[in-house]
């Protein structure tokens, strides 16, 4: 595997997991327990400020070699 190919697979994972996350976020009040939907949300920014974190720093490789054609 070699780099773009990596960064192919890193980003379809992440796209992956959001829309996981974009399916559990509406159903987390069903549940009716208060105490647990605090977690459950406080546990799903979480993650998605660490898919973010993934993203973005995927999103530097290449970025950093001077290249005038990016």
């Amino acid at each position: 595997m070699d780099q773009a190919e990596a960064i192919a697979v890193i980003k379809d994972a992440c796209a992956d997991i959001t829309r996981g996350m974009m399916k559990i976020t509406p159903t987390v009040p069903a549940l009716q327990d208060k105490p647990i939907e605090s977690k459950l949300f406080e546990t799903l920014y979480e993650l998605t400020k660490n898919v973010e974190t993934i993203k973005k720093q995927v999103g530097k490789i290449g970025k950093d070699d001077d290249s005038p054609l990016l």
